[in-house]
């Protein structure tokens, strides 16, 4: 009777340690949204940076720039002490506060990180 009640809860033990695993997966690959592409402010590289609407190669290297030598933005309204910052221009970014803290934008539409991917072609008429 013992060792039914042991096994019993080993097993409980598992499944509970494999759901929490896995449950935790899940979260971290699905930090998007409804397939939502993210720009992080806090560690996108220049390149990445300018995938957002409205903003410069000058921009993004100053907030690059910044960013190295204060650290990362804690709230929006950070990107304001970036030279070359504007208040129209942070509109335009329009930065965002994730679920856990991080500073995010939504890039342009139609960006692709990779765009070396080859074009879609229509069937042949041959």
């Amino acid at each position: 009777m013992k060792i039914k009640f042991f096994m019993s809860g080993i097993f409980l033990l598992i499944i509970l340690s494999m759901v929490f695993i896995f449950s935790g997966t899940t979260n971290a690959q699905h930090e998007g949204g409804l397939g939502e592409d993210r720009v992080h402010l806090n560690i996108a590289t220049e390149n990445q940076l300018l995938r957002i609407d409205g903003m410069t190669a000058a921009l993004a290297k100053a907030i690059v720039e910044y960013r190295e030598k204060s650290g990362f933005f804690k709230v929006p309204e950070d990107l304001l002490n970036v030279p070359g910052m504007t208040r129209e221009i942070f509109n335009k970014l329009n930065p965002q506060v994730g679920t856990e803290g991080d500073l995010f934008c939504v890039p342009k539409e139609g960006s692709e990180e990779d765009e070396d991917e080859e074009p879609i072609l229509s069937p042949s008429k041959c």
